[in-house]
C-alpha cells in the first residue's frame, strides 16, 4: 500500500487520473482512471475507462472498458461495456457486461 497520503471522503475528477493513494470513499471521473498496484479504494471506482491494478472494495463501473490487472482485487461487482480480467486477479461479486 502506498505510504503517506490518505483521502477520507469521495473524490470527483474531470480528467484522466492515476490514483496512488488510499481513498476511504468513492472515486469518480468523467475520464479514465488507473488505480495503481498497492492502492486501496474503500469505495466504488467509476470512470469512462477503468484499470484496477490495486484494490477496489466498493465495485467498479466503466462506461467503456474495465481492466482488472493480475494482482488486483475487486469486491462487490463490476459494470462495463467491455471487461478484461487478467489471470491472477481476484474478483468477487456481480458482473454486468455489455
Amino acid at each position: 500500500m502506498p505510504q503517506g497520503l490518505q483521502i477520507w471522503g469521495d473524490v470527483k475528477l474531470r480528467a484522466d487520473a492515476v490514483i496512488g493513494v488510499e481513498v476511504k470513499g468513492n472515486v469518480t471521473s468523467t475520464d479514465k482512471i488507473i488505480v495503481t498496484e498497492g492502492t486501496v479504494i474503500a469505495g466504488a471506482v467509476e470512470g469512462s475507462d477503468v484499470w484496477i491494478q490495486g484494490e477496489a472494495h466498493g465495485g467498479v463501473a466503466g462506461r467503456g472498458q474495465v481492466r482488472i490487472g493480475p494482482k488486483a482485487k475487486v469486491k462487490v461487482g463490476c459494470r462495463a461495456k467491455a471487461l478484461r480480467i487478467d489471470p491472477g486477479a481476484e474478483f468477487r461479486g456481480e458482473l454486468q457486461v455489455g
